[in-house]
């Protein structure tokens, strides 16, 4: 009685192979088509934040503080401006305190990276179970995460990454502005150049010292707290 070979014939093995060629070339395309997919939204949620924030701005000059989404509900108003956050942060969080928290996380965390898709920071956030206010939470949180004085967009789409040495560069474009306005001070009591145009940059540098002031205090409040975050001891 004759045996037969076990090993498979040259025509299944060639069939074999073609079929892995296809389904490796469809993987590829099907890769390739995420990406794409993943660039072009995120490209949109950023677009989206770019209108939230412009939409906070019309807001602000109408006198309300609160971002549409959440006026829509009857929520509690945002805070336009830098405010701590509570000692002890509630799990729900709401404007300046949803970008304050997820700096600290991000400190906190074992592996201590220094830049994250945004997706990934918001995951962390509320793996370590907070939750963020509004209709669109990751807008929401993409929006806040942009206006931090302590983090900054990353080399990558969607990439953001914390700035540490913000501190020092705040402090430092504070003292050149105030320079400068005791400089414009002196021209004023020389009475060397319209006084108009040097009222019109007084202003302008007040609300600039202003806004640089307010960054360096929301900054050196951040990185000044940073508790234990629930949720991040097990994390690696």
């Amino acid at each position: 009685m004759t045996r037969r070979s076990s090993a498979p014939s040259a025509r299944l093995l060639r069939a074999v192979v073609a079929e892995r060629g296809d389904l490796e070339r469809r993987r590829d395309g099907l890769l390739d088509r995420r990406r794409r997919v993943q660039a072009e939204l995120d490209e949109i949620e950023a677009s989206v934040a770019e209108v939230d924030e412009r939409l906070m701005l019309i807001g602000r000059l109408a006198g309300e503080d609160a971002p549409r989404d959440e006026l829509s509900r009857g929520e509690p108003a945002v805070q336009a401006d830098y405010e701590a956050p509570a000692t002890e942060p509630t799990s729900i969080l709401r404007g300046p305190a949803i970008r304050a928290v997820a700096v600290r996380i991000l400190i906190a965390h074992p592996r201590r990276p220094e830049a994250l898709h945004y997706r990934e920071w918001f995951n962390l956030l509320t793996e370590a179970g907070y939750s963020v206010a509004g209709k669109d939470p990751l807008a929401v949180f993409l929006t806040q995460l942009s206006r931090s004085p302590l983090v900054r967009r990353g080399t990558q789409s969607g990439v953001y990454e914390l700035d540490l040495q913000a501190q020092t560069r705040l402090r430092a474009r504070l003292q050149d502005l105030q320079a400068e306005l005791r400089e414009l001070t002196t021209t004023v009591s020389n009475k060397t150049t319209d006084l108009s145009s040097i009222r019109g940059r007084r202003t302008a540098l007040n609300l600039e010292i202003s806004k640089v002031e307010k960054a360096l205090e929301e900054a050196e409040e951040t990185l000044s707290r940073r508790p234990g975050i629930p949720g991040l001891a097990a994390a690696g």
